[in-house]
């Protein structure tokens, strides 16, 4: 016997459907396990492999496939090259942001380096397992040590390959991929996620790059709903924070720096950002009365706050999707019965469109018409799409209905779509509805920064009590000041409370005298996580101009900060007279050297001595007010900043002569 594999897409099929046929669903239950492995976006329980439309990826070209909804971790995979490769894959394929893959997937890599794991390879070398490596081109066994290269454009695989004779395999190898999937790959499968999890959770771990660190921060998130990022000022609190509510929503590690316009799009809707200061209160974050003018007078209505308003999206966005999954389902059941389904296309015209197929994949539908036209919505737009719809008065078709779909064509084909969505299910969207499905909701995250700067009692309210883990959702429900001015209909008419799929990120510099005002009852309700200068410095400062115009790689920016953070620290070798850890400079602070450098670098084309400009300018016009601050009122104030000054000129090479006047004043 023999299984035929020309048709690559038809043969993997053929393994998605045995597989649970043989193995008692394997497939529900390899989707469960990954939810237990907190890999949370998994492919359609149905399938082992993910099969779907990709305009990069026709699939009469396409050679390999991958256990959808990963995040570039570790993968199933299975690819048709001269044999068929299969096993389980460490993806650098396809990457636009090559730092963030890299350090994504080492936490998976390094597992196979432990030294309890080799005896576990060992044993898989018995059974005939190889590494092997894909570069686009070719797929050839190597050596396990390969894998430490991480070189982008290659897929890292662990598996067996088969013999191909005139595109036909044994059925005897057919049958022991299959077992291979549902045994030895599945529990190899497990043991990589579970390592790489005891070492995220070991607190004492060093983190020595900052995706470990987004990595981290990330699991407390999602573990918390409620996170603080902590540390000395300068270490890029906030742009973490922003990277961690992208890697939230996106569900991979996403540059915020180089998102298309769809992906900033879906971002904004899911993120919002503010920023606590001493006037900052419950009316500008939960709800206030506010003046409005009517005609030629002026009178006062309630208004949400920021928060408000964003938890009131998170839970639209919730809804919408659930309903919109549901009536697709609704339509496919009627068409797999040889019926059509009929929406409404220009009431003014009487016509109708009637959709003759529907294909509902993980992210999108795909939603076909009798008359040969098709349309494609995604998942996550469809709520701001139907709310423009709700909100637009169609005066133009083509125009409105353009700017409502978002899309340049088919626009009777989409108002059809959305008047029938809005015609049964509008009145349910109005009402409130619990978060809880089978799917977990979209996560919507909240930033606040400066966090301590802010009356935090006086700007949560009765919040206090509804933002914590254990009363999420509606057994939280709280009346805010202002309840019985919640106009009828409103989603939190009966009380407001925190959605389940709102995460809230504070950052905050922890030797600022307004930490004071974060009382313990407010630090429970938040994990806390310290972002050290050395755990960003590397990223932060990995495109400094003024780096590349050094010739001694020792008098870089990064080994300056670290070796005057060590002296502020007492790390180095006189301890004396140290202000501590939480008092080191973060390296946003030495992000100022580029633009010093380039100013003087116009005036003179010496570049040591612009190079010694920029280090004076910086300590002149920045690190010295900081340092000054530190030390003030400490007994051997002016003793310490003389350490760290002169520490600073011997790192710089800067002529410290020239800067007695310096004091501690």
């Amino acid at each position: 016997m023999v299984v035929n594999v020309s048709n690559f897409k038809e043969f993997v099929e053929k393994i998605n459907r045995d597989i649970n046929e043989k193995y008692n669903n394997f497939s529900v239950n390899f989707a469960a396990i990954r939810k237990e492995l907190r890999n949370q976006r998994v492919n359609k329980k149905e399938c082992l492999f993910s099969i779907k439309n990709n305009a990069k990826y026709p699939e009469k070209k396409r050679m390999y496939y991958v256990n959808g909804g990963s995040q570039n971790e570790i993968q199933y995979h299975i690819q048709k090259r001269d044999c068929i490769y299969y096993g389980i894959g460490f993806s650098l394929k396809n990457s636009t942001h090559n730092f963030n893959t890299l350090t994504y997937i080492k936490p998976f890599r390094d597992v196979l380096f432990n030294t309890e794991f080799k005896t576990i390879l060992d044993e898989y070398s018995k059974k005939g397992y190889r590494p092997f490596v894909d570069d686009e081109n070719s797929c050839v066994e190597c050596n396990i040590n390969d894998f430490k290269e991480n070189k982008i454009g290659k897929y890292y695989l662990f598996g067996k390959y088969i013999q191909i004779n005139n595109d036909e395999i044994s059925d005897e190898d057919y049958e022991n991929m299959l077992n291979d999937f549902a045994t030895d790959l599945f529990e190899l499968y497990k043991k990589i996620f579970e390592e790489r999890k005891k070492s995220m959770e070991n607190k004492d771990i060093r983190i020595d790059k900052e995706n470990d660190l987004l990595n981290k921060c990330q699991e407390l998130l999602e573990s918390n709903y409620n996170l603080i990022l902590t540390g000395a000022p300068g270490t890029g609190k906030t742009y973490l924070a922003k990277q961690i509510a992208a890697k939230m929503i996106f569900g991979e590690d996403k540059n915020i720096d180089e998102m298309n316009d769809d992906e900033k799009a879906k971002f904004e809707s899911q993120y919002k950002f503010v920023q606590f200061h001493p006037s900052y209160d419950y009316t500008d974050f939960v709800e206030g009365i506010r003046p409005v003018k009517e005609g030629n007078s002026y009178g006062f209505e309630r208004k949400d706050g920021t928060f408000k308003e964003f938890c009131q999206r998170a839970l639209y966005f919730a809804t919408i999707i659930s309903y919109l999954k549901e009536f697709c389902i609704e339509i496919e059941d009627i068409v797999k019965n040889g019926q059509q389904y009929i929406t409404y296309d220009r009431e003014d015209k009487e016509q109708e469109a009637k959709i003759n197929q529907i294909t509902i994949e993980d992210d999108h539908v795909s939603i076909y018409f009798t008359v040969n036209k098709n349309i494609t919505i995604l998942f996550n737009e469809f709520p701001n799409m139907y709310i423009r719809f709700c909100q637009t008065p169609i005066n133009n078709m083509v125009e409105d209905m353009n700017y409502i779909s978002g899309k340049n064509s088919h626009h009777t084909y989409y108002y059809g779509f959305l008047k029938t969505f809005y015609g049964k299910y509008n009145d349910k969207i109005k009402i409130p509805n619990s978060c809880n499905n089978e799917n977990k909701p979209m996560p919507f995250v909240f930033v606040i920064d400066e966090i301590n700067r802010g009356d935090i009692n006086k700007i949560l309210g009765e919040l206090f009590y509804a933002i914590d883990l254990g009363y999420r959702g509606e057994k939280g429900k709280v009346e805010t000041q202002y309840q019985n001015l919640v106009e009828s209909g409103d989603i939190f008419e009966n009380g407001f409370y925190i959605p389940e799929n709102v995460y809230i990120i504070g950052t905050m510099n922890d030797i600022d005298r307004s930490v004071e005002s974060m009382d313990f009852a407010i630090r429970r309700r938040f994990a806390w996580q310290e972002v050290k200068p050395e755990d960003t410095a590397d990223e932060i400062l990995k495109d400094l101009e003024i780096d590349k115009n050094i010739a001694n790689l020792n008098q870089k920016a990064v080994e300056i900060l670290k070796n005057l953070n060590n002296c502020i620290a007492g790390k180095d070798k006189n301890t004396n007279n140290a202000l501590g850890e939480m008092y080191q400079i973060g390296a946003s602070y030495f992000l100022k050297l580029d633009t010093y450098f380039k100013a003087a670098v116009d005036r003179n084309d010496d570049k040591e001595i612009c190079i010694k400009e920029a280090y004076q300018k910086l300590w002149d016009n920045h690190l010295k007010g900081l340092i000054h601050e530190y030390v003030r009122g400490k007994k051997s104030g002016e003793e310490i900043f003389n350490k760290i000054k002169n520490k600073y000129f011997d790192l710089t090479g800067i002529n410290c002569k020239e800067n007695n006047e310096d004091t501690a004043e």
